[in-house]
Formats: C-alpha cells, sequence, structure tokens
C-alpha cells in the first residue's frame, strides 16, 4: 500500500449549524472575517486572501459543530477516528499551518485533538495524515502541526481549533456579549493564554494571542 502523502495543514475550518446567519454574525464581530454568501449554502469567510472558514447549514444526520478541514488529499471526504471523531479531507494546497504563511487575527493558528484512546488516535491520525509522533504532538515535515490532550473539552472528544487574536480577554467579553459562553480558561502548553469559548449553539473554539506564528 503505497504511504499517504503528509498533510502539512488546514484548507478551513468548516461548521455545521442550525443558525449559519447567526453564527456569521457572531464570528464576524468576534474574529473579523469578511463573510460571502456561499452558492453551497451558508457562509465562507476570510481574513484577506484567505479562506478561513465554511459555514453550512445543519442537514439530516450531520452532527452540528467545528469540522477540522485539512489539505491535501487526492479526493474530498470525511474521515472518522477512534471515538468516532470526524475531520475532513480536501483536495488543494494547505493555507493555514505551520508550511503556510504566519496566521494573521482571526485566522486558525493551531489545532488540538482532544482524546482518551491516545495510543489509537495517534496510529490512526498519524498514519492516515503521514504524521510523525513526538510524545502528545503531531509533526508534518519536522515541523508542529497539532497535539493531542486526554481531556475531555465541553463534555466532548474530538479537534478543536485556535484562533489568533489581538486581545484574548476583549475577546473573549464580546463573545459572551454576543450570546457565547465561556467553557474554560488555561495555559496552553503550546500556546501559552487560551480562552475556550462557545457561541450560542455550543460551537467551540479556542481564542489565542496573535503571535504571527503557528503554535505560537
Amino acid at each position: 500500500m503505497p504511504q499517504p502523502t503528509a498533510v502539512r495543514g488546514l484548507r478551513r475550518i468548516e461548521l455545521v449549524t442550525t443558525d449559519p446567519e447567526g453564527a456569521a454574525l457572531f464570528h464576524q464581530d468576534l474574529l473579523g472575517w469578511r463573510v460571502w454568501d456561499s452558492i453551497a449554502g451558508g457562509f465562507e469567510c476570510w481574513v484577506g486572501q484567505r479562506h478561513c472558514a465554511s459555514l453550512r447549514p445543519a442537514t439530516h444526520g450531520v452532527r452540528p459543530g467545528w469540522y477540522v478541514v485539512f489539505a491535501g488529499a487526492r479526493h474530498d471526504g470525511d474521515l472518522v477516528g477512534p471515538e468516532e471523531v470526524t475531520a475532513r479531507m480536501v483536495r488543494g494546497r494547505a493555507q493555514h499551518g505551520p508550511w503556510a504563511p504566519a496566521p494573521r487575527r482571526g485566522e486558525p493558528c493551531w489545532v488540538d485533538l482532544h482524546s482518551a484512546e491516545q495510543q489509537r488516535s495517534d496510529e490512526f491520525w498519524a498514519s492516515t495524515l503521514g504524521w510523525s509522533v513526538d510524545g502528545d504532538r503531531y509533526l508534518t515535515g519536522g515541523r508542529p502541526l497539532a497535539a493531542r490532550s486526554a481531556d475531555r473539552l465541553d463534555g466532548r472528544w474530538g479537534w478543536v481549533c485556535h484562533f489568533a487574536t489581538e486581545d484574548v480577554r476583549e475577546a473573549a467579553d464580546r463573545a459572551v456579549e454576543s450570546g457565547g459562553r465561556v467553557v474554560t480558561e488555561l495555559r496552553h502548553r503550546v500556546l501559552g493564554e487560551v480562552v475556550v469559548i462557545a457561541d450560542s449553539r455550543g460551537a467551540v473554539l479556542g481564542l489565542t494571542a496573535d503571535t504571527g506564528a503557528w503554535g505560537g
């Protein structure tokens, strides 16, 4: 069987939600995205010339929430790992990650996998995406791309994307004022100060300081 081509980052992230319009307003205010109607339904979100996120209306059988979309696949499709943790793969070059241009405010700057099945998760994701494993980190081409945590986040397992902000506390306050909530505040081993928030529909993401580098 041929070895997979190493995935070097994210194409974007995707939010499946019962309220695409509300999510667009919430994240536009929170992260400064430019938001456009999508021909596929929902919205496409940009920072400068880089596509950050897609907001899609929920359909039957698809769990609402954020989905990490990795770049570099031979075809588009879903990956389902241990604990039914799902990510997506699409063709095309990574727009976010250690091999992409440095993240700016509102862009993804790190991803974490929260999993109780650590060994099985490492085996699945590293082998499927062509990564190497260094402790609790996933590397691509020798550069850290993501990390794995054994902590359940907001009562669930799965991938969590972190976004660069100019002021973490101020952004968290604005999220709460817009109907979201603070899930937890923590000292992240890679990013430093992180505030994890959920929007009004419960979709979870992390906020951290804009350091101008993937993973800080």
